[in-house]
């Protein structure tokens, strides 16, 4: 065992750490942590994570914030168990570039979460990110297409749906979205993922599936089976969408440092978020466009609404007010 994981192991065994595990078993508890210092939030966070099929959801307070307890989170638990889930654009709350990058990294986190099977992660975000939606997962359990080794894969079907979902045919494929057929190799670039597949086969028959790197064009892991989605931004109407809260377990545990900052915050985004689609053009980008259309955003009542059916972990004592919010 790693000095790390040691050095978890023993937080775990904490009187204060098993009380905060015993308190969180409740659906709907309240609980307020004060005295953390340093790197004890991530070891408090990271003790909570490894309780039986437990999720959670911490929200920073802002990007800068998040970000470096995602990497403190990764460094106690591995990159495997903590995904982090930005907002689409270059700056938070800024809506008139997007960040193609954040938008495949929000699209690997929903498919992550969301795959059949999964349990004990953390999930690491903050509120201009939260602020918009994400498709319901039973709409994508439905858009997913699953290619595995050693099964048939009729192309035809496969190309078709493809297109449908956005997908551009090219020669080679070096981002999301892409795909090429060169004899019996597929080469696709999944927005659910990190780096494109190259799918062999032999006649209709799936041979094998390998990761490879786009500019190297070299193999890096062969794997048994890939589960393809479409742009989980702009392919779906504003009713396929749903809050993040909605994505998660039910037994998932809410992190917050301060609860009415972050409505404050999402109120904040919302007022800008009109103020920019009043101006918005048909000279601005397709996918900017298309983000706005349906108005697909987080009301801060929604946070509230859902909030209420999960156990918080206040960082800030929360004041009477926002405790009787979150009674309904």
């Amino acid at each position: 065992m790693s000095n790390i994981g040691h050095l978890l192991e023993r937080y775990r065994e904490h009187p204060a750490t098993a009380q905060l595990v015993q308190a969180l078993q409740e659906p709907t508890a309240r609980v307020h942590l004060a005295g953390l210092t340093g790197a004890q939030l991530a070891f408090a966070v990271a003790a909570t994570v490894r309780r039986p099929s437990s999720t959670v959801l911490f929200i920073a307070e802002s990007k800068e914030e998040a970000a470096y307890l995602l990497n403190d989170l990764q460094g106690i638990l591995g990159e495997q168990a903590v995904h982090f889930f930005p907002d689409s654009f270059k700056r938070p709350a800024f809506f008139d570039d997007l960040n193609p990058t954040q938008i495949l990294q929000r699209s690997e986190t929903i498919n992550k979460v969301t795959a059949p099977g999964t349990t004990g992660f953390a999930v690491v975000t903050y509120p201009e990110a939260l602020f918009e939606k994400v498709v319901s997962p039973d709409v994508l359990a439905q858009s997913r297409i699953e290619v595995t080794t050693g099964e048939k894969l009729d192309m035809d079907f496969v190309m078709q749906v493809l297109v449908e979902y956005g997908f551009e045919r090219t020669d080679f494929v070096y981002e999301p979205g892409q795909f090429s057929i060169r004899g019996g190799i597929v080469d696709l670039f999944s927005y659910g993922n990190e780096f494109p597949y190259r799918i062999e086969l032999f006649d209709d028959e799936v041979e094998s599936i390998r990761t490879f790197d786009p500019l190297t064009q070299l193999s890096k892991q062969t794997i048994g089976s890939v589960r393809i989605v479409p742009n989980l931004n702009t392919r779906f109407r504003q009713d396929q969408k749903v809050p993040l809260f909605r994505v998660l377990p039910k037994n998932a545990v809410i992190w917050v440092k301060d609860f009415q900052f972050l409505l404050d915050r999402l109120q904040y985004c919302f007022e800008k978020a009109e103020l920019f689609a009043a101006k918005i053009s048909a000279l601005d980008a397709a996918d900017l466009r298309e983000i706005f259309r349906d108005r697909a955003f987080v009301y801060p009542a929604d946070v509230v609404d859902d909030a209420r059916e999960h156990a918080l972990v206040f960082l800030d004592k929360p004041g009477a007010g926002v405790l009787e919010m979150l009674k309904g």
